[in-house]
């Protein structure tokens, strides 16, 4: 097959003898020379810009698809990438398998199915919820109901399958040429495994804009000042020019085709209380592995640290990101429930804070030209505009772009480019911020805490309605109340205090509720019990009686305000635009 090179010798040739065919030989001259090559020139462009469609330059990697840790023992995950459905399940070994999630049959997605296991082997396999069949991890159908006795169960019949492996806690899937799987290295991390380094912060999320979308942000590190003002990683204030160098290529896919980069740049560091660290400048060496790993590595005076990104082509427009840190220095200082939980949902604000205009950028982009590449992002001399990059701080994003202008054409994608307009209308904020659908179902700490809270709201508001209905009880009584009366009141309180103090969703790492406000009921119940056992007269026995449910029910009524605030931040919220805004 002729080389890129070849091929655009030949294109010029074919043009120029386009051009010159009608002229008789002896009439040729200078003159028309000259016109002909604006014609060459344009063809040359066209060239330079135009990239191959074979879809293996893409397909043949290992993408990431989760965090190993969110393939369920007993459950089924769906994903997509690249427009493919894909199920992934564990098997009876915990080995994790992927079918492509279209059950053969009728194509009815076996993610809608379950795991049934054989009586006889104890072998786990994944039964289509239609009709039945099952299938194990390799695909073969195993099982087919329908099936008369005197027929075999054919190949024909079996899902199709896609080679995983893991790597550093992260599942990986190879969608194309499987015979090419052995041969090509999933993305790895050396540092992680080591002993001495830790990596924690797992966090995934599903992101309403394109891959391409994806990696230009988070391959620009000058935007986080600006755009995540108000959060720990950013302040307006902050944003400055960035010394930032492109060194190398990081990767080459075929023939002279790249892909990649790495380089260097400057940037502020946020402070860490739990670390130990203070917000300073550190200079980060920054490395782009395509199709799907991005990290950033840097120093600190307390030892080495990295924050690593994982880009994830889902859909044309829709993309998945799963963020990691790691570093060699406070190892003993993990993080807990609660605080893997407040992590979350500051990463939540993170992301959610670049939605709405990273969808009115990639809508503007794709109204210039479909799917936002070859010439799109370049700045026009006249018309419409692409993007104007003046700073060394666009250095890594250029590159990208340069870089993606020779292989976009072989995005893998099943669908055909929709058009979009500059204004269309922006999709609905509720659907845009869905945190729920966009991380908390797929996070079992999320998830786990969400399930808390909901209980402590049931709990605070039976515990406001009982607490108003013993003070009525109280104040309404000509005589004072029976001691029995008075200790299940103040036992109301200690119980429901101690129910909040033992939940990890209150407390100061996640913020919903101050521990002393969810104290105040228990403390009440000490005070009115200690007074009423020195001192039994009339009015104190009424004050200590109503004291208690008072102080119940006005902090269960506290309590149910925070804690539904701290639900919505699981599900949706507009906390981000009001930190934007501040």
């Amino acid at each position: 097959r002729p080389g890129r090179g070849s091929m655009v010798v030949m294109v010029l040739l074919a043009t120029l003898a386009a051009a010159l065919s009608s002229m008789p030989a002896s009439s040729i001259t200078s003159a028309h020379l000259s016109r002909v090559k604006p014609l060459l020139s344009a063809t040359l462009q066209s060239i330079k810009h135009a990239s191959p469609a074979d879809p293996s330059l893409w397909l043949n990697h290992w993408y990431p698809v989760c965090f190993s840790a969110l393939v369920p023992a007993d459950g089924l995950l769906p994903a997509t990438i690249f427009e493919r459905p894909l199920v992934l399940f564990r098997d009876e070994s915990s080995k994790i398998h992927c079918l492509a999630d279209q059950c053969p049959h009728r194509l009815a997605p076996l993610s809608d199915g379950r795991l049934a296991t054989d009586p006889e082997t104890g072998s786990k396999r994944l039964e289509c919820s239609y009709h039945g069949w099952q299938f194990a991890g390799c695909g073969r159908c195993t099982k087919l109901p329908q099936l008369e006795g005197n027929k075999s169960v054919l190949s024909l019949y079996d899902a199709n399958s896609y080679p995983i492996t893991e790597s550093q806690g992260i599942t990986y899937v190879f969608l194309g040429d499987p015979s090419f799987a052995p041969s090509v290295v999933a993305p790895n991390v050396p540092e992680l495994d080591l002993e001495d380094w830790i990596y924690e912060q797992d966090y995934m999320r599903d992101l309403p804009y394109d891959y391409t979308t994806l990696v230009e942000n988070i391959i620009d590190p000058s935007h986080v000042p600006v755009s995540h003002h108000g959060t720990t990683q950013g302040n307006r204030e902050l944003a400055q020019p960035l010394t930032t160098r492109v060194r190398a290529s990081s990767g080459t896919w075929s023939g002279t085709l790249q892909l990649g980069f790495s380089g260097e740049t400057e940037v502020p560091l946020h402070g860490s209380n739990r670390l130990g660290l203070v917000q300073q400048k550190a200079q980060q060496h920054v490395c782009f592995t395509a199709p799907s790993m991005l990290s950033y590595k840097f120093s600190v005076s307390s030892g080495d640290a990295c924050a690593l990104f994982y880009p994830i082509p889902v859909a044309r427009g829709r993309s998945r990101i799963l963020v990691r840190r790691g570093r060699n220095f406070a190892t003993d200082r993990q993080m807990g429930r609660a605080a893997l939980v407040a992590k979350h949902l500051e990463n939540n604000v993170v992301f959610d804070q670049d939605m709405a205009f990273l969808r009115g950028q990639e809508a503007r982009l794709q109204a210039l030209q479909p799917d936002g590449w070859g010439s799109a992002w370049r700045s026009q001399s006249t018309g419409d505009v692409g993007y104007v990059m003046p700073s060394d701080a666009d250095r890594f994003v250029i590159s990208f772009r340069k870089q993606l202008d020779s292989v976009a054409n072989a995005l893998p994608w099943r669908s055909s480019p929709s058009p979009r307009t500059a204004f269309e209308p922006p999709m609905p904020r509720r659907e845009l911020l869905d945190r729920f659908e966009q991380h908390t179902k797929y996070c079992p700490a999320c998830t786990a805490a969400l399930a808390l809270t909901n209980l402590c709201i049931i709990i605070s508001k039976t515990a406001a309605q009982v607490s108003v209905m013993a003070l009525l009880v109280t104040l309404s009584s000509p005589s004072p109340p029976a001691l029995p009366f008075i200790l299940t009141t103040a036992a109301g309180g200690i119980v429901y205090s101690t129910a909040l103090l033992k939940a990890y969703v209150v407390g100061p790492t996640i913020g919903a509720l101050s521990n002393i406000l969810a104290a105040a009921p228990l403390a009440s119940a000490v005070a009115s019990l200690s007074t009423l056992a020195l001192l039994r007269r009339g009015w104190l026995v009424n004050m200590c009686a109503a004291l208690t449910p008072l102080v119940t029910a006005v902090c269960a009524a506290f309590a149910v305000g925070a804690l539904e605030t701290l639900r919505a931040r699981f599900i949706y919220t507009e906390e981000a635009k009001q930190l934007q805004n501040s």
